[in-house]
């Protein structure tokens, strides 16, 4: 019964630390967001139009 009470316990820390990591990357990505360029915004619909020219 111990073992099984164990298992969870190593479960639940796996877990946590997968939902640590996950947020920790949501983070780095909204902080990259919100320091983008807004020129490279305004680059990329023009790119766009190229592709659909050829």
């Amino acid at each position: 019964m111990s073992e099984m009470g164990d298992d969870l316990d190593k479960l639940l820390i796996d877990v946590r630390k997968t939902i640590s990591d996950n947020k920790l990357f949501l983070e780095k990505l909204v902080d990259e967001a919100v320091n983008e360029d807004p020129e490279d915004e305004i680059a990329a619909p023009e790119a766009d139009e190229e592709l659909e020219e050829l």
